[in-house]
């Protein structure tokens, strides 16, 4: 009943059909954007060991165990960067209600923030 005052006396609010919206937004996270943040953390850890690979060969080289460092220090600020990204991504689409990484659907307006019983079952 104070959903109905809410919408309709109290505050009026523009109901826009947005489904084709989420779905294109879904579809582009889920085959452009989160396959492209896999690359580059898939790179950032090739990286990080190819930094170890080089620093553990270096015996007493200053050269090479700097490179080697430089190299495990860039795949981890790149791995941390790729994650981060994915996170803030992931935020502002469940923000807007678009689905998440497995391409589920969430119902706007929440309601399953605390419901815990479906991870019991």
């Amino acid at each position: 009943m104070m959903n109905v005052i809410y919408e309709y006396i109290l505050i009026p609010v523009a109901h826009a059909d947005t489904d084709a919206l989420t779905h294109f937004l879904a579809k582009v996270n889920r085959q452009i954007i989160n396959p492209l943040i896999l690359v580059l953390f898939a790179l950032a850890f090739v990286q990080f060991f190819w930094g170890l690979f080089v620093f553990f060969k270096a015996k007493q080289e200053e050269k090479d165990l700097t490179q080697g460092k430089q190299s495990i220090l860039w795949g981890i600020i790149g791995m941390v960067i790729m994650v981060s990204v994915f996170g803030i991504i992931q935020l502002m689409l469940g923000t807007i209600g678009v689905g998440d990484v497995t391409g589920n659907f969430r119902k706007s307006g929440g309601g399953n923030v605390g419901d815990v019983s479906a991870l019991l079952k």
